[in-house]
């Protein structure tokens, strides 16, 4: 796709924030009316590998995801194994930010209920946030004008295949988004950039920092690398739109993915 720090055009195509302070209150509940929530375990095959085996032999207990390592959030599921070789499928693309991470090789467990047998290292749940700003075409440009981008943005995180490009193009379609795919990759890649230097965070929690997803779901991809920790692990709390290949969560009108990471930068 091409360098990211693309030069923007038309910045009236940009979706203007609805301002204000943001608005946190707890929900978290799917269609259903129960509670969502997901606990995140990784585990390093060099200590826990006798584990991991454990875990990779009962087929029965554990799900081992097919496609791609958001599956692991499907709410049905209780305990689900996300094995290194998930980042190279369906979101191979996507993928590259593990692959060129501390965690490359690490497996990832979620589960439906705290696990005493790990060092938990977050949960996943749901919750109404209304962000104070999104970003604009002048927003996205200060984020990829920084000199992070060529050390942070990993090979590979360009590279979309043909029917990925199709797919994405028939999406902004049905989203009414016209812009071209090069501008909705810079939006992408200033989404990560915010979660490594934000800019658009809150306060919360105790907590000075919360970054969130600068845009809604039309302009962001791979909400994996940040609610699994990929990116932006230091920060004890995040909010995440869900990107468009999410679909394993149902957020209603208003809701975020809230991400609470026990351990900030283990």
């Amino acid at each position: 796709m091409g360098n990211p720090a693309c030069l923007l055009c038309r910045p009236e195509e940009a979706r203007d924030g609805d301002g204000g302070r943001p608005d946190r209150q707890r929900s978290g509940s799917m269609k259903t009316g129960s509670p969502f929530v997901k606990y995140l375990y990784w585990l390093d095959p060099a200590r826990q590998g006798e584990a991991i085996e454990e875990l990779r032999r009962d087929r029965r207990g554990v799900y081992r995801v097919r496609q791609q390592p958001c599956e692991a959030l499907y709410p049905r599921r209780d305990l689900v194994l996300v094995e290194p070789r998930a980042w190279d499928l369906r979101c191979r693309r996507q993928g590259s930010w593990y692959r060129a991470s501390p965690r490359s090789g690490h497996f990832l467990l979620v589960t439906g209920s705290p696990s005493p047998r790990f060092p938990l290292w977050g949960s996943v749940s749901l919750e109404e946030f209304r962000p104070p700003r999104v970003a604009a075409d002048a927003d996205v440009l200060e984020l990829l004008s920084d000199p992070c981008l060529p050390e942070v943005a990993p090979p590979g995180w360009g590279d979309f295949s043909p029917w990925e490009e199709e797919a994405l193009r028939e999406f902004l379609r049905e989203q009414g988004v016209e812009m071209s795919l090069q501008k909705v990759f810079c939006y992408y890649t200033a989404n990560h950039l915010n979660f490594v230097r934000p800019r658009f965070f809150v306060e919360s929690g105790g907590n000075p920092v919360v970054p969130y997803s600068i845009q809604d779901r039309a302009l962001v991809c791979s909400a994996c690398v940040e609610l699994f920790g990929i990116l932006g692990g230091e920060f004890g709390l995040k909010y995440l739109a869900p990107c468009p290949g999410l679909k394993y969560v149902e957020p209603a009108a208003g809701e975020f993915l809230r991400l609470v990471v026990e351990n900030p930068g283990r």
